[in-house]
């Protein structure tokens, strides 16, 4: 549980910094650095980009962390499924992918071209507010309960009998789920 230790270390240095980030989140799986997830308290257009960017310089640590994800504060970093639902509805690559090439990197790191020089990559997984979009966002949706308990009460029905749709066992994951 190296991450969560780091996570209550640093995330009082990052808030005191920068209080629009409201949590942020090492994955184990990206070797508790290499990857950071930002929760953030948008307010202004083009914040999450300054967000990834204010990590990267916040403390020297954090000059290796390769990823930066940014999300909003609605969504638990903690839950790898909410994050990959942000960045799959909430990022169009071409707008909220940026890349910084040849920056001084962990030499230790064999997917680097070379030794020493890497780059970063930032990704906006927030809702966009104008000018990042002319879209207009509207509400999440939900699912209707009714529509729910029909499913739930024809899932044999449907042929769907020998699925098993419990909620996912965070221990799977290796992460706390619930409030941060």
């Amino acid at each position: 549980m190296i991450a969560i230790a780091l996570n209550r270390i640093y995330t009082p240095i990052l808030r005191q910094q920068f209080p629009e980030i409201t949590d942020f989140f090492l994955p184990m799986e990206a070797l508790s650095y290499k990857m950071a997830i930002l929760a953030i308290k948008k307010s202004y257009p083009g914040q999450a980009r300054r967000a990834a960017l204010a990590f990267w310089s916040a403390l020297p640590q954090f000059t290796y962390t390769k990823f930066v994800v940014v999300v909003d504060s609605d969504i638990n970093i903690r839950d790898p499924r909410s994050v990959i639902w942000a960045v799959s509805s909430r990022v169009d690559p071409i707008r909220d992918v940026f890349i910084i090439p040849d920056t001084p990197f962990d030499s230790l790191d064999f997917a680097c071209e070379r030794p020493g020089l890497g780059s970063r990559m930032g990704i906006d997984a927030t809702i966009k507010i104008p000018p990042e979009s002319d879209q207009v966002w509207g509400e999440a949706l939900a699912t209707d309960p009714l529509i729910k308990d029909l499913c739930d009460r024809r899932w044999a029905e449907y042929g769907l009998a020998d699925l098993v749709l419990t909620a996912a066992d965070p221990q799977l994951f290796g992460y706390e789920l619930g409030s941060p």
